[in-house]
């Protein structure tokens, strides 16, 4: 499921990309690569409150993972 995401969000095509990356947190809401890549996604799809929960999650699991934390920041002041 992952990998069908990440191909979908490389060729620019975040909608297709999305569900893929729904699935994969199904069956792993733990893998921090996952939720940074399914963050990229709602962005990119304009889902801003998706991309903060899934922010949250990462600080959740990494509470020194800057990018997360600089990226919630950013939205969060939007």
């Amino acid at each position: 499921m992952f990998i069908m995401g990440s191909i979908y969000f490389i060729v620019d095509d975040a909608k297709m990309a999305l569900p893929y990356f729904e699935k994969s947190f199904e069956l792993n809401s733990d893998d921090i690569e996952m939720l940074t890549l399914k963050t990229n996604v709602h962005l990119a799809l304009e889902q801003k409150n998706e991309a903060i929960d899934c922010c949250k999650r990462i600080l959740k699991l990494n509470p020194k993972n800057s990018e997360a934390e600089s990226l919630l920041e950013q939205l969060e002041n939007l």
